[in-house]
């Protein structure tokens, strides 16, 4: 078969017949600063494939090209269409195509080794081993990896495409070659997610008036961007972002530092069953820091080696702050407090520590020596004893207001979220408000990842602490201001200080809702939320209200179409018609917990199981949530990688290439047992 009509689109399994279709002359568009050229055509490709532990193979390999879908069967095939339209458009390396792939990592791992035979060596970027978010060879062709842009499933980013993701799976467990006939509902699967996706690209493309040069790489570029479009024409900006560049040694600290949101629960009450619980959120927590608080700013100072506590306590009742690593002797948590809020991964000498709950420190025998900025101090300070401690390396810095054009960006992205819901401009506004904070807190100095492509493919990691010993402070300074990579105007980072600021502010917030609460009531919580025993706390609407003045303030209030104000920050009543949020609340570590909330229904979240598998793995009752439960099937799949040797296959119709490959199995877990197997874990779908 030659064409074949599929999802109301002509499909071409045969060179010949797609190419004069192909016969005209495409836009191109340029990236400035690099000289470089794009063909403004969108192009998306997807494989499907057979595997076993002993052998696998890619079958299919669907591509769509400017809304015309080829679906050649045999590796050889493809890749004739590919040079052939590299010829046609005058493909080169100044010249460049792109072809997106939804989650690249998994088509990298059976083509690459066979596009380099075929096309030389390749430049890439890694985000980590085997995810490669860029591949450009010498012939022009330069893939991206769309799951980055999107950072959502393919099902998620081509809903109200006119070809959404078809519901169901192929079946995987099939034994499909290059010669297997497919029935329309496989045909269907495979030309429908090709043609999705670029329904879906083409979509944002005309939304944000981007073209193949300047569409971004990533979901949090594309954010930065929209973001900078703003603050670029604030000429005040640009110096306030200089100002707070960091030499070398104030790097290492404040990515020692950095640190994600506060994931716990009360040591005493991992495994117990509460009743009759509450649930506080906070409405777009690190949103509302940027937006009310104060921020790092200036040119940070260092501080004497080895200051004292009390030096380093005056700078923060002097209303400015700082980051550093610190000594401190004779730590052990309160008894009281829930929340031991030193990680051990901060630490650099861990030999000292003498007990720890889930990742946390609760004592020490000796000086304990670890990283952290000075709302963290604020919280440790608090929640333990100690008989001294000393700032061994540290800098400060004041503390204002983020720039009005950084701060409206935000608002206005929030203000649509909040009050134009359904329309097109909401999706994007919500994903703005749920990702400046990634922008913020991008380190530019990072791990480095790369692939030597030989029999196998061998993978090296050079860390982020190496790459920044080999450079100086005008390097480093460098690599924080950053440079325009498109036509949009130059797309500047952020103060790294700033995210640091960010995530540390909701951590203190937090820890701010818990005693409020109060520690003897509290159960759990989660960056941005607590749950907690017994009726609702009135103090939680006295917080609220200083919240809401600090918006009034800050001109950081949004009134809905019926009168209604919107104030980002306050700490929400996940359920406020009901007495009690939850019936049923229990945890047993961060990240595993389960709750039947206040009409009965039983929910979930253990970190690696679908939502809907944990709580059939509970079978309705809350207390089989326990160590040791086993989850047949957690939704998620098992990627268990074979490297092979570039070899001809001879056992199908022709002869055809084919190497290492993947074997996708369900994902069985065991709930806090040992789930460390040495294979990547996906989400798939």
């Amino acid at each position: 078969m030659i064409m074949r009509l599929s999802q109301d689109v002509m499909t071409y399994d045969a060179l010949g017949e797609a190419l004069p279709l192909l016969d005209y002359k495409p836009t191109t568009a340029f990236q400035r600063g690099k000289h470089v050229e794009y063909i403004d055509v969108t192009c998306t490709f997807d494989i499907e494939t057979t595997n076993s532990d002993e052998d696998g193979f890619a079958y299919s390999f669907q591509t769509c090209i400017g809304g015309l879908v080829v679906v050649p069967r045999y590796f050889e095939d493809w890749a004739e269409l590919i040079e052939t339209l590299c010829d046609k458009w005058r493909v080169t390396e100044k010249r460049k195509l792109i072809i997106y792939v939804h989650n690249l990592g998994y088509e990298f791992t059976y083509l690459i080794q066979l596009l380099t035979l075929r096309w030389g060596d390749c430049k890439a970027l890694y985000t980590k081993s085997r995810k490669p978010l860029t591949l450009e060879f010498s012939n022009g062709i330069e893939f991206r990896d769309s799951l980055k842009l999107f950072q959502k499933s393919l099902a998620r980013a081509t809903e109200g495409c006119k070809h959404e993701k078809l519901k169901g799976d192929l079946d995987y467990t099939v034994y499909r070659t290059p010669d297997t006939p497919l029935d329309d509902k496989e045909f269907a699967y495979c030309v429908n997610d090709v043609l999705g996706l670029y329904e879906a690209i083409e979509r944002m493309k005309k939304e944000h008036g981007f073209n193949a040069a300047t569409l971004p790489l990533s979901n949090t570029a594309l954010v930065k961007q929209e973001v900078n479009k703003t603050v670029n024409k604030d000429k005040g900006f640009d110096p306030i972002r200089k100002a707070l560049t960091l030499t070398k040694s104030q790097t290492y600290l404040a990515y020692k530092a950095m640190a994600g949101g506060d994931t716990h629960g009360a040591r005493w009450k991992a495994g117990y069953t509460f009743t009759n619980c509450n649930s506080y959120d906070f409405k777009s927590a690190h949103p509302s820091q940027q937006l009310l608080w104060k921020f790092p700013s200036g040119q940070p100072i260092d501080l004497p080696e080895n200051t004292p506590e009390e030096d380093m306590n005056a700078i923060i009742d002097n209303g400015m702050g700082w980051v550093g690593q610190v000594a401190v002797s004779g730590l052990h948590i309160k008894d009281e407090c829930p929340d031991p809020c030193i990680s051990v991964s901060k630490c650099i000498n861990t030999e000292v520590i003498t007990d720890s709950d889930n990742g946390r420190v609760l004592d020490t025998a000796g000086t304990l020596i670890f990283f952290c900025d000075s709302n963290d101090w604020q919280r440790i300070r608090d929640g333990y004893e100690y008989e001294e401690m000393t700032a061994l390396d540290s800098f400060a810095f004041r503390l204002s207001y983020l720039p009005d054009s950084f701060r409206m960006a935000i608002f206005e992205k929030f203000k649509i979220k909040e009050t134009m819901k359904g329309s097109p401009e909401y999706m994007f506004s919500k994903i703005c408000v749920n990702t400046i904070f990634g922008a913020t807190a991008q380190k530019q100095i990072r791990d480095e990842y790369t692939a030597e492509i030989k029999d196998a493919i061998e993978w090296e990691k050079t860390r982020w602490e190496d790459n920044l010993d080999n450079m100086d402070d005008k390097e480093v300074i460098a690599a924080q201001l950053g440079k325009s990579r498109n036509g949009l105007g130059t797309n500047k980072n952020f103060p790294f200080l700033w995210g640091l600021w960010t995530a540390s502010l909701t951590r203190l917030k937090l820890w701010r809702l818990l005693k409020i609460v109060g520690w003897d009531r509290v159960i759990y919580w989660d960056t941005d939320s607590c749950k907690f025993e017994g009726k609702k706390v009135p103090g939680v609407d006295e917080y609220n209200e200083e919240i809401k003045r600090q918006c009034i303030a800050r001109k950081c209030v949004v009134q809905k179409d019926n009168g209604k104000c919107v104030y980002i920050g306050v700490a929400e009543d996940e359920h406020p018609q009901a007495d009690y949020g939850y019936q049923e609340f229990r945890f047993l570590h961060a990240k595993c917990y389960a709750a039947r909330n206040c009409d009965g229904v039983l929910e979930s979240t253990i970190a690696g199981v679908g939502k809907k598998e944990g709580v059939a793995a509970l079978k309705n009752d809350i207390d089989n949530l326990n160590d040791f439960l086993v989850i047949a099937d957690t939704g998620a799949q098992l990627l268990t990688y074979h490297d092979a040797p570039a070899h001809v296959r001879t056992d199908f119709a022709k002869p055809t290439m084919s190497a290492s490959w993947i074997v996708m199995s369900p994902r069985r877990y065991e709930v806090g047992g040992v789930n460390t197997e040495d294979i990547d874990i996906e989400r798939l779908g």
